[in-house]
């Protein structure tokens, strides 16, 4: 039986200083890459998307891993229970502690069925600098104001997500996981709350510093495939002058893959409001529509 992949691709827009890095001084730094020419791509990680999610995951009612204490070395480690805490389900986890006993190799991990990209700039991106202030307070009338800078940017980025078949089971290709297997329609309910909170969007980005921030998605691309993955990532640009999405060489893309006739995929555009253009090859779909296709895809 073939594996089966679902890929998706937004384009975003991110205002302030979401991710915030280190502290130089009085400067909070805003995390970014360079490239080998001195560009400046601000991102933020996947950790944060992930803990993004996590909460939001909270508030719908799931068991989030709380950690346990290894007491080997008093750190905090993965709880190991994909069935009772949904994170450990759909973002993998790796602990040391469960796997002490002699032959069991040291660690037992699982390898997340949901994989993230960094939410990263496609293009080189100004810092710009706030300044700001904590003054004194009616009760600290002695105390002097303390002048503090805050790195800041606005840049459109994309976030790519691959979601593989065991959601809600042992992935079979790893030994070292945990064996279980939730009922069907956990499975299935698992997988619909993630998407209508990472699709809608409906998580706020943490590590904020001073203000309240949630993606703005513009375009998205969704392909479901079996039994092969194919880059659709990387043919997915943005026209920044224009604002709108290229899909120049996903068209060239498509065309060159007919011409395989094992390979099964259906791709679709998410509908953000913006225009995509004419494409033949693509279904424009609401938010709540791609989460059906993909549920009966999946299942």
């Amino acid at each position: 039986m073939k594996r089966k992949y679902i890929q998706i691709s937004l384009i975003g827009k991110i205002y302030g200083n979401v991710n915030a890095d280190e502290v130089i001084g009085t400067r909070v730094t805003l995390k970014k890459m360079y490239d080998s020419l001195g560009n400046v791509y601000p991102f933020v990680s996947p950790r944060a998307i992930k803990y993004s999610i996590r909460q939001a995951l909270k508030e719908r009612g799931y068991e989030i891993d709380p950690y346990i204490v290894d007491p080997s070395n008093k750190q905090l480690n993965d709880s190991a229970d994909p069935e009772k805490y949904i994170d450990n389900d759909l973002f993998g986890y790796l602990s040391t502690q469960k796997g002490n006993k002699k032959g069991e190799g040291g660690s037992i991990n699982r390898q997340a069925p949901i994989a993230l990209s960094y939410f990263k700039a496609l293009y080189n991106t100004p810092i710009n600098t706030e300044f700001a202030a904590r003054f004194p307070r009616n009760n600290n009338e002695d105390a002097n104001p303390v002048p503090f800078e805050i790195e800041v940017a606005e840049f459109i980025g994309k976030l790519n997500c691959v979601i593989y078949d065991y959601i809600g089971k042992k992935d079979e290709f790893n030994q070292k996981e945990k064996d279980f297997e939730l009922p069907e329609r956990e499975r299935k309910q698992r997988l619909k709350d993630f998407l209508e909170i990472f699709l809608t969007p409906s998580y706020v980005l943490p590590r904020r510093t001073n203000s309240l921030n949630i993606p703005e998605y513009l375009y998205g691309v969704v392909c479901m495939s079996e039994g092969f993955i194919f880059p659709i990532f990387k043919y997915i640009t943005v026209d920044i002058e224009k604002g709108t999405i290229d899909t120049t060489k996903l068209d060239q893309l498509i065309n060159d893959l007919k011409n395989f006739s094992d390979l099964s995929f259906e791709l679709f555009f998410i509908n953000y409001g913006n225009d995509y253009g004419e494409n033949k090859d693509f279904k424009i779909k609401k938010v709540n529509e791609i989460i059906d296709e993909i549920l009966k895809f999946y299942f």
